[in-house]
């Protein structure tokens, strides 16, 4: 090989591992944006996808990336990537997920490492069919649907919720809440409120997850969590 060659060869190599080496995404990206997220804390948006660090998750200022890119397995709807790629957060940051499917349960697996496993999930906000999980790392997570039983059919009014007509709750018009909602509220109209009281003025108690979790994942006051292990 002559020098120019090797010169050539060593050059692809460095830029391969820039990009697969250090974070870099190997899948098609559709849509991403960084900013520099300070102690303050930041919400990111791209796409579908919103991530929201809070006050005290990182010590100094740093640039975070949110990536949405082609899943790398079979099935998923997403890829969510955030950088820099194993740093670890004070606070858990929230990362939340709009689906356009509406008779689904929701998985996230959490593919940070060399070990996929199954992250709790939970609804963030009915209006928008946003779906979210709490991470205390930077790294990647794959979303995975699971469609319910289909309707013969349902009224104008009604949508199909896993083989059964209820009325149609949705309102696109309604506002979001940033950043998103600690874990056990949910989003209803811009206010964050417990998962067992959507409405002021109900009696709280233990809340049931709906939709019902995917398998792998069991309720826990409005909590789809990992199985335990017996």
């Amino acid at each position: 090989m002559t020098p120019k060659n090797s010169t050539l060869v060593a050059a692809v190599a460095a830029a391969a591992l820039t990009l697969f080496g250090c974070g870099g995404s190997s899948s098609t990206t559709r849509s991403q944006t960084s900013a520099v997220v300070g102690s303050a804390g930041a919400t990111l948006r791209t796409g579908q996808t919103t991530l929201s660090i809070p006050a005290g998750a990182l010590s100094d200022d740093t640039q975070v990336t949110l990536r949405e890119v082609e899943p790398q397995h079979a099935g998923r709807v997403v890829r969510i990537e955030m950088e820099p790629h194993g740093r670890t957060l004070a606070q858990a940051a929230h990362l939340s997920v709009k689906l356009d499917d509406k008779n689904v349960k929701v998985k996230m697996l959490d593919d940070s490492t060399e070990t996929e496993h199954l992250a709790e999930v939970e609804v963030e906000d009915r209006n928008h069919h946003e779906f979210k999980t709490s991470t205390s790392q930077l790294g990647e997570i794959e979303v995975e649907v699971e469609h319910g039983a289909t309707c013969a059919a349902c009224a104008a009014t009604e949508e199909c919720d896993d083989g059964v007509c209820k009325a149609h709750v949705e309102d696109a018009a309604a506002q979001t809440c940033d950043p998103i909602c600690a874990s056990g509220f949910e989003c209803d109209d811009g206010i964050c409120k417990a998962h067992n009281e959507m409405e002021p003025g109900q009696t709280p108690g233990v809340a049931s997850c709906d939709p019902a979790c995917a398998s792998g994942l069991e309720c826990d006051n409005g909590i789809c969590k990992p199985h335990k292990n017996p």
